[in-house]
């Protein structure tokens, strides 16, 4: 009885914790953003990195291979990225 009531009691403390730790976890800048004016900001940086990619070619051909068709890969189908394949 003494076993299972400390266990109760270990579960109650560690939910509180796990609570009280994520409403006191600071917010990231992008929280509050609308979520249109979030995709603009991401397409925003997609298309830099390619513009950057494609410029600076020359420097690392290799690597601008791979991120513009890592690039082209995720503008032909956003919605069939694969997150898992980041790494």
């Amino acid at each position: 009885m003494i076993l299972l009531a400390s266990l109760v009691l270990l579960l109650v403390g560690g939910a509180v914790g796990f609570a009280a730790g994520r409403a006191g976890a600071p917010r990231s800048p992008d929280m509050g953003i609308d979520p249109t004016t979030a995709v603009r900001r991401r397409d925003a940086f997609i298309e830099h990195l390619r513009e950057l990619a494609w410029r600076d070619r020359d420097v690392a051909p290799e690597l601008s291979t791979v991120v513009l068709d890592e690039i082209r890969r995720f503008s032909a189908d956003p919605d069939g990225w694969d997150p898992r394949s980041l790494g």
